[in-house]
């Protein structure tokens, strides 16, 4: 698809450029960019029919192994392009294990299924050989652009069946509420398909194996959609400031756009909370294993907040802008340490958040698909770009000489506060891409 695109474009090298430096715009030449993925806690290679056992590779280190997805981004900055992921470990590691053909719920509840109660970020080895985990398409130096774009916009990621225990966490939710029901026809069926599923070769690139195109060997991981994790875009942005050198005593300024339906789900609160001291992290320390309500998948606790915030709180500080379904908020946070991400306490953020309320597709194949949200999505642009109140308040809250907030007063612009755009990936890469090229024929 990208091949064709891109040539129908007159730039027949697309597929071949490298996703370094020196290829950034001239514009982002003194722009770091941090694109969002994830590397699932453990993948299995197939074996040939006639055996009993796939391989299965955990990733981990010093005798322990993850439990959850890694957040990992692929950075670029003025001198480098390379990958880094959310842990205190510095070099990572695979072990490999024998895992049974036939799908079992059983066998993965050692990764704390659904609903995860007390579950843990790190278990023991249970494997039998260890080596290097092989660098991602080179270790960066030669990733391609599409290689990159793969790994951030596997947004089925969880439904392939190499990820085991991530795809038995993923599918779990429903046999719980299953067993809760006693519905046991119901839950036999259910498991039945899962196994079904499980065995099924042409879903497998679903997810991503870190030396695609080609194949995963025993050294290798998978990557998925950066959703997973699930989406610490903030956090990954406030810690590549402080890596770079951001002074901390800056106040730290992000444009957050929120690529949701609507507003008020337990996805929705969920995905802001959880930077907060707030009742989903309760008892959880910064790192630690949690499930949130409204969250496919757990992962690592995304707090980098000290300040309280729960539902009422948050919102209470929506604010709807008028003749437009989207509305914005203003958040305040202190970060806290935070060692898997590199964060450390102190920063001053605030956050300008933009809640787009609008229903935008993640699934644009085949011409029909095409044709039928190309005129919605082109409106919902134009609406977006020619919105002279959203516009007003992004002004006021890029120039703080001119924001007057209930506790403070900007009185000048400081030359020490720092800007981010930050766009939150709830869209794949891979379709907002096709999305602007569609836009770009009809707008």
């Amino acid at each position: 698809m990208l091949n064709y695109t891109s040539k129908s474009y007159g730039d027949d090298d697309f597929i071949d450029r490298i996703a370094g430096n020196d290829n950034r715009l001239e514009s982002l030449q003194s722009t770091d960019l941090l694109i969002q993925s994830a590397l699932v806690p453990n993948s299995r290679v197939r074996s040939n029919e006639a055996a009993n056992n796939d391989a299965a590779v955990y990733t981990g280190h010093l005798d322990k192994i993850y439990t959850v997805p890694i957040s990992a981004a692929y950075i670029i900055n003025a001198s480098s392009a390379s990958y880094q992921y959310s842990t205190e470990l510095d070099d990572m590691d695979v072990s490999i294990s024998p895992t049974p053909k036939q799908h079992s719920f059983d066998d993965w509840e050692d990764f704390h299924l659904y609903p995860g109660d007390n579950g843990k970020v790190y278990m023991d080895q249970i494997t039998e050989s260890k080596s290097s985990l092989s660098p991602a398409f080179g270790g960066g130096t030669y990733s391609t652009l599409v290689q990159v774009a793969a790994i951030s916009s596997a947004a089925a990621g969880a439904g392939s069946p190499l990820v085991p225990s991530l795809f038995t966490q993923f599918t779990s939710p429903i046999g719980y509420e299953l067993e809760q029901q006693n519905a046991t026809a119901a839950l036999k069926l259910f498991k039945q398909a899962v196994d079904r599923i499980y065995n099924e070769p042409m879903l497998d690139k679903f997810a991503v194996c870190n030396q695609w195109p080609n194949q995963c060997g025993l050294s290798d991981g998978v990557f998925i959609d950066g959703g997973f994790v699930d989406n610490p875009a903030l956090v990954i942005n406030v810690a590549q400031y402080q890596i770079a050198g951001g002074d901390l005593d800056d106040t730290l300024r992000v444009i957050l756009t929120n690529t949701n339906q609507a507003w008020g789900t337990d996805y929705q609160y969920s995905l802001f909370l959880q930077y907060f001291n707030s009742p989903i992290n309760d008892g959880i320390e910064p790192g630690a294993y949690v499930w949130p309500q409204g969250m496919l998948t757990p992962y690592q606790s995304h707090q980098i907040f000290e300040e309280f915030m729960d539902e009422s709180i948050l919102d209470g500080l929506i604010e709807p802008i008028p003749n437009s379904n989207m509305t914005t908020a203003l958040l305040k946070g202190t970060t806290i340490d935070s060692p898997i991400f590199d964060i450390k306490a102190g920063q001053k953020v605030k956050i300008l958040l933009v809640n787009l309320n609008e229903p935008i597709t993640t699934y644009i194949a085949t011409p029909d698909i095409v044709n039928y949200f190309t005129e919605p999505l082109a409106d919902m642009t134009v609406h977006i770009a020619e919105n002279e109140e959203l516009a007003n308040r992004i002004k006021l809250f890029v120039e703080p000489a001119l924001v007057h907030e209930n506790d403070d007063t900007d009185t000048a612009t400081s030359a020490s506060e720092t800007i981010r755009l930050l766009q939150r990936p709830i869209l794949p890469m891979g379709c907002l891409l096709l999305w602007t090229m569609i836009l770009n024929q009809v707008v």
